[in-house]
């Protein structure tokens, strides 16, 4: 698998006032190193704090490194220049919240055609409809003409999951994608996610506080790392069932026992 993500001694501090006449220096991220290759599933795991959303971030274009480098096929991408537009098609995100992140104000089809006619001269409704049973949404025609508030969390979630596959990316950066959504959903959008990397060779970096939810996606596709973090840091990085079996850290024995079901 070629590379397509790169961070070397990635760091991204911030300054947070103290009283009247202090600050601090908050290191979301310190000197991280991460590579991402193409068809590749990497879970990134870590509680709230850990700095895995900054990460998920930085990998996206959207916060800026204070110290290092982010590298697209090998180009910082803050020099990319004539291949900017490449990157911003090749990386898109799947947010958290499925409750707005998407306009109230407008269809699912307006939704979905938006980015396809940013994205292609020849945009028609079949790729939207293509994107809706990618995510399972079927048939389309019972989706298009629907309005957010009329779809599920679920539903929504593989909406804002089908916006994100509109214009054929390369890597698609999963933050917490199923924490908001009942837990007998979570599986379905487990399912989703797998699909892009098994069948349209998509990455995926799959962020989660849960590390069963991050075995289950990891085994699912049947290949792929998990990534933990703590206070701005990776403490490991490796297969799944290497990490969980012999564990360097002592913080990922707690995120472990956290989560006894994946043992």
């Amino acid at each position: 698998m070629s590379e397509l993500i790169k961070l070397e001694n990635v760091g991204v501090y911030f300054s947070e006032r103290k009283g009247l006449f202090g600050s601090r220096i908050i290191k979301a991220l310190d000197s991280v190193n991460l590579e991402i290759r193409q068809g590749e599933a990497v879970a990134i795991v870590g509680e709230s704090g850990a700095g895995k959303t900054t990460l998920g971030r930085v990998i996206l274009g959207l916060q800026r490194p204070t110290t290092g480098r982010v590298l697209f096929k090998g180009t910082d991408v803050y020099r990319i220049k004539h291949r900017y537009w490449e990157f911003r098609r090749s990386v898109q995100w799947v947010p958290q919240d499925p409750y707005s992140s998407l306009d109230p104000s407008l269809t699912i089809k307006d939704q979905l055609m938006s980015p396809i006619r940013r994205w292609f001269n020849d945009a028609k409704i079949e790729k939207a409809n293509q994107l809706l049973n990618m995510v399972g949404l079927t048939p389309p025609s019972e989706y298009l003409n629907k309005y957010p508030h009329q779809l599920s969390g679920g539903q929504r979630q593989r909406v804002s999951i089908a916006r994100a596959l509109a214009p054929d990316p390369l890597l698609i950066v999963a933050d917490e994608p199923a924490t908001m959504i009942d837990s007998t959903l979570r599986l379905m959008i487990i399912n989703v996610l797998t699909r892009l990397v098994r069948q349209l060779n998509v990455s995926v970096a799959f962020i989660t506080h849960d590390m069963a939810l991050a075995r289950l996606f990891l085994l699912k596709v049947g290949s792929g790392r998990v990534v933990v973090m703590y206070r701005g840091n990776i403490v490991e990085d490796g297969p799944i069932d290497d990490v969980i079996q012999h564990p360097r850290s002592e913080y990922t024995v707690k995120l472990i026992n956290a989560a006894p079901k994946i043992l």
